[in-house]
């Protein structure tokens, strides 16, 4: 990619087809890693749940994906020790394996990396957060896109069955002390980007200890659906900012390559475009 990111396209042994991006920055480099072949969720702005679900990937395949994400950086600064579960599927669907695969990536006979260094990001299915702090060692983030119901449903399936009240709720009572919860929040023009909706998102974000990352929308599986103009985009983080919520504005990484959020298509993108479906 232009701005230095690698997209690996991965084939399993049995001949699925998976995706790992490795994010070079200047302080630090992160691999965004998988954990399913496809995605059950169907969230509407990502390309992933279009394959549906096709199977989890076992601890295995999910550790392999780091190493094979650091043999190909090698030494290059910085070096690459930031892990991120936001590639292709949903982390909390398949908790068992990905538990496993953090405790061999932070194991000292393993890969050796920090838990802080490694962050797992789901929908907000509240019923598995218990389970995730009783068996992950690493960060929480959670996929939020909406400060209502009405609205995230409509781009989000997963909040009919656990809206927004539930899931803050979950949060509040299984975070332990001393974690601060990531809320990834894509901004889509029009839909989630008003000054009503930065107030309701800081609203929810004082409930607990929280960051909110902000990203514009990349080209994704609906067409209706637009990133807003860089404008929008920062009057949109700065109001966060101004009610103390710790905002990130992210750029988008990788999009020029396809390997930007939302859009690892994984077998979909191995065929040649006369067999897409």
């Amino acid at each position: 990619a232009l701005d230095g990111s690698e997209r690996l396209l991965l084939s399993t042994v049995d001949g699925e087809v998976i995706e790992t991006v490795i994010l070079p920055g200047p302080t630090r480099t992160m691999v965004c890693i998988s954990s399913q072949v496809g995605c059950a969720r169907a969230c509407t702005f990502c390309e992933t749940g279009m394959n549906g679900l096709r199977r989890q990937l076992n601890a295995g395949e999910i550790v392999d994906q780091v190493r094979v994400a650091r043999t190909l950086w090698g030494d290059k600064h910085p070096p690459l020790q930031n892990v991120v579960f936001m590639g292709m599927g949903e982390p909390f669907d398949n908790l068992g394996e990905v538990a496993r695969a953090i405790d061999v990536l932070t194991d000292d006979r393993g890969l050796k990396l920090s838990p802080s260094r490694i962050t797992v990001s789901t929908v907000g299915v509240a019923d598995k957060l218990e389970a995730f702090f009783a068996t992950c060692r690493a960060e929480l983030a959670v996929s939020l896109n909406a400060p209502t119901d009405a609205q995230r449903a409509e781009i989000m399936p997963v909040n009919l069955r656990f809206p927004l009240h539930d899931l803050f709720a979950a949060l509040v009572k299984h975070v332990p002390r001393g974690h601060k919860v990531l809320f990834e929040y894509v901004l889509i023009a029009g839909f989630n980007d008003s000054d009503a909706d930065a107030d309701a998102l800081a609203a929810l974000s004082r409930r607990l200890p929280s960051r909110v990352n902000v990203i514009p929308l990349n080209p994704g599986p609906d067409p209706a659906q637009r990133a807003p103009l860089r404008e929008q985009l920062n009057r949109f983080g700065g109001r966060l900012a101004e009610q103390g919520v710790v905002t990130l504005v992210r750029r988008a990484r990788g999009q020029d390559v396809g390997g930007a959020c939302g859009q690892l298509a994984g077998a979909r993108r191995a065929l040649p475009p006369s067999s897409s479906p």
